[in-house]
């Protein structure tokens, strides 16, 4: 099973590799591969992405049967690796089946119509096999796949017996929308030690005893925390990857002893915003008090944490997702560069890498048995590396980054697109799209990595870049993985990716360096790379803009680290925060840069330095023909000294020159704020207290730059100004949502009390849109009225649902997970 047995802490010190390891051979499978195979008796069975069950003989891997499984729901992304328990192979689908099969021959002998996905791994214990659903329904069955029990976590934990994939039904039993308590999906693997199994349920550990009949719940442990990945040690302590938003996570360690939980923490796994580490998303592998752990981080591929000593060990490899598996000597795992990696566990050895056929990712834990290594890719094969292996890489692309299922309902028109992060170049953050109740759920996804803007889509599908690094693109219809790619430095990046005329524009920064980077947006294939720099910073709100033949993006110079007040020239703080008014040191010139979009070479640059320092607190839009550019200073070395000094500018450029129309230095976005405009009109809002200690909303003429008006006094005003047909609405972090009157800036409402956090809303018609999916009618913004809440998918509230092309998509920023709902008449004509 995966990971060698029911703890999955892949800890098989009994076997070993030699040293002329090669490629083996290798098997075409119908789709990309996320699960673990499994070897037995000479035979090796896996599951590919559409569901597609294989099985093939292990020395020669002549296909000797496979089996299309098929359900209610897209049969697409399966991540259920299998399980064989005696005769029978077991395993789960995104379908809404689970299966089990006779080995031999490939025929089902038990189908179990679960109702929703299954994505957790099943777990076998002698001659019991358990799995749960996504919704945390547990399952314990024979070998043959009779069922001996069952257990509700929503029914028996928190009495919920509604549709727990309706919003609908979620306000009707709440009362009000969903809150971090009622997180209840189990996206990631359990795992079982003896009877005792551990199940990760939304911000949950639950500890549920087989008794024979019945399950019991012996223990839960409560955190605002999600689980990314979780394994068993050999004594029982359960390893916990937690991620809550921002980066912020460690692998906690949780004991069940005499009826209590204790929690400690894997030393050096620690992270959050102001890390310069990255998190990991596979789970861990022990070994006695060792951990081993793998983490999409350039220079952290594989590293080793001992209990009870600080700091951690580097044993190389390259940046990953995957679990490690720990054999007698050495580690194996699947980078993100596509290669396999052996990394030895003692010194005086080279770590040995072993190239596949496409360079595309390998995301799940081998297995190895008879001194073979057998795992699966993203490029749809099967690969065997093995003693003496001297078999050719597959040349055969097999093109699944082609869309098999396009777009379908009323709204597939590209206009119809959310191309970019607010939606239009001029970031109005407001369509019209058709959307209305009722709300179903279409199709939900898993993701390992960190989000903080939306995802972007055009040519049929989604794309999504994580904090870390990753960029991949899915079909809109069916969630599909089409593409991945994986680019190394990237750190704590939050940007969305841009989609323009099958072109994707993605700015990615670090550390040590900061490239926009150019992909064709069908294939994910690099076309061009331009360097810029910066911090990444969740102020960087928005991709760049085009016009023509031009693509914009602004940024700063100056160099990042930990920020020492009393000297004006040392380095900025990596992730300043929205609320201090950064202080950018001389060195940070605020930049504006226009790239040709089909070579990226630099046509012109704008340098704003003359009126202060800064530039990473900045933002464009475009419309009717002119590039605005804004930007927040803060305190300024001037100011700081006393003088006089102006804390942000706002121009007007001619795009194909660069050339200023107009400039000024009286109003300006003023941190964590898109500037946005419509109708000849721009608005600037901000994070910051400007005036008389409130913030507030300048609307200014698109034209002159001279003032319209000044809105009411607003405690804060962030993301972005949305300009709707009939008012604006703009959000104020933990506190309300404000609709101003579009003529005057006067406040309409300040009644959206639901103290949302640092929501990026979006807006589609008469639907403000929020986090966990949540809808409000705002027909009359007198009365905000909470049409639809959840399910739940996420700890965190950094960013809001969204529409394009007619549909309603939400992608997770701490829980990992991606989902689309289908409104109004397609949702009561659905499956």
């Amino acid at each position: 099973q995966l990971k060698f047995d029911s703890l999955h802490n892949g800890d098989v010190p009994h076997r070993r590799l030699g040293e002329d390891l090669g490629l083996a051979g290798t098997a075409a499978l119908t789709d990309a591969v996320f699960t673990s195979p499994v070897v037995s008796e000479g035979r090796v069975y896996v599951v590919d992405g559409a569901g597609v069950a294989f099985c093939f003989d292990a020395e020669t891997l002549k296909e000797i049967w496979r089996f299309e499984s098929r359900g209610p729901l897209p049969n697409y992304n399966n991540v259920s690796s299998p399980a064989l328990c005696g005769g029978y192979l077991h395993f789960g689908t995104t379908s809404g089946n689970y299966f089990v099969l006779d080995k031999r021959t490939g025929k089902v002998v038990t189908q179990i119509d679960c109702g929703e996905p299954v994505f957790s791994s099943p777990v076998v214990v002698g001659d019991r096999v358990y799995f749960v659903t996504l919704g945390a329904r547990v399952y314990a069955l024979s070998a043959a796949g009779g069922i001996v029990w069952t257990w509700d976590y929503l029914k028996e934990v928190l009495g919920f017996k509604g549709n727990r994939w309706s919003g609908a039904d979620w306000l009707k039993f709440l009362k009000r929308r969903v809150s971090p308590d009622e997180r209840f999906c189990c996206s990631r693997d359990m795992a079982a030690r003896g009877k005792m199994l551990v199940i990760p349920a939304g911000g949950k550990v639950l500890w549920l005893e087989d008794t024979g009949r019945s399950g019991r719940l012996r223990a839960s442990w409560k955190s605002s925390y999600d689980t990314m990945a979780l394994s068993i040690g050999r004594d029982g302590a359960v390893y916990r990857q937690e991620h809550f938003l921002d980066n912020r996570g460690s692998v906690a360690v949780l004991r069940f002893r005499h009826g209590k939980i204790t929690r400690s923490e894997v030393p050096g796994t620690r992270t959050d915003a102001k890390s310069p580490y990255s998190l990991s998303f596979s789970s861990v592998s022990v070994r006695r008090v060792a951990v081993y752990r793998c983490r999409p981080e350039e220079g952290f591929g594989l590293c080793r944490h001992v209990m009870g000593r600080e700091g951690l060990e580097r044993l190389g490899g390259y940046p990953s997702i995957c679990a490690p598996i720990l054999l007698q000597d050495c580690a194996v795992y699947g980078g993100l560069d596509g290669r396999l990696y052996v990394v030895p566990l003692s010194g005086g050895r080279k770590v040995r890498s072993f190239a596949t056929g496409f360079g595309k990712a390998i995301t799940s834990p081998p297995a190895v048995c008879d001194g073979r290594i057998f795992f699966g890719c993203d490029d749809g094969y099967l690969y065997v590396f093995g003693p003496g292996g001297r078999a050719e890489p597959p040349k055969k692309d097999l093109e699944l980054w082609k869309v098999r299922n396009p777009l379908t309902g009323k709204y597939t028109d590209s206009r119809y697109d959310r191309f970019t992060s607010w939606r239009n170049w001029a970031n109005t953050n407001w369509d019209r799209q058709g959307i209305k109740p009722p709300f179903k759920l279409k199709w939900i996804r898993r993701y390992a990595g960190s989000s903080k803007h939306f995802s972007t889509f055009g040519g049929g599908r989604m794309y999504t870049h994580t904090a870390e690094g990753q960029i991949f693109a899915v079909e809109q219809e069916t969630g599909r993985l089409l593409w991945r790619v994986y680019y190394p430095g990237v750190h704590i990046s939050y940007t969305s990716p841009l989609y323009y005329n099958g072109r994707l524009l993605v700015p990615q920064a670090g550390y040590e360096k900061c490239r926009l980077r150019c992909l064709d947006a069908a294939t994910g294939k690099l076309l061009w790379e331009a360097p810029f720099s910066g911090s990444p910073s969740w102020n960087r709100q928005m991709p760049p803009v085009v016009h023509g033949n031009l693509a914009f993006y602004m940024f700063s110079t100056g160099k990042y680290g930990k920020y020492a007040p009393a000297g004006e020239d040392e380095k900025l703080e990596w992730l300043f925060g929205h609320q201090d008014n950064p202080r950018f040191p001389p060195s940070h010139r605020p930049l504006l840069r226009a790239y040709d979009i089909e070579t990226g070479e630099v046509v012109w640059t704008k340098d704003f330095s003359k009126y202060g320092a800064g530039g990473d607190d900045a933002d464009i839009c475009l419309m009717d023909g002119v590039l605005y550019y804004s930007c927040y200073f803060g305190y300024s070395p001037r100011r700081r000294r006393g003088l006089p000094a102006p804390r942000g500018v706002t121009a007007a450029l001619d795009p194909e020159t660069g050339n200023i129309r107009w400039l000024t230095t009286k109003y300006y976005i003023h941190g964590g704020c898109t500037i946005s405009g419509k109708d000849g009109r721009l608005y600037l809002g901000g994070y910051n207290k400007i005036l008389n200690g409130n913030s507030l909303v300048w609307c200014i003429d698109a034209g002159t730059g001279k003032l319209i008006w000044r809105s009411d006094p607003l405690s804060q005003s962030i993301k972005v100004v949305t300009v709707a047909d009939r008012f604006l609405f703009t959000h104020s972090q933990y506190e309300h949502g404000y609709f101003l009157d579009k003529k005057t800036g006067k406040i309409i409402n300040d009644s959206l009390t639901e103290k949302y956090k640092c929501t990026a809303f979006t807006l589609t018609g008469t639907y403000l849109l929020g986090s966990n999916m949540d809808v409000w009618d705002i027909s009359d913004p007198l009365k905000p009225q909470l049409l639809s809440t959840g399910p739940r998918l996420d700890p965190s509230e950094c960013i809001g649902f969204f529409a394009s092309n007619g549909r309603l998509f939400y992608t997770g920023q701490g829980g990992g997970l991606q989902a689309c709902q289908v409104c109004g008449e397609e949702a009561l004509s659905s499956n």
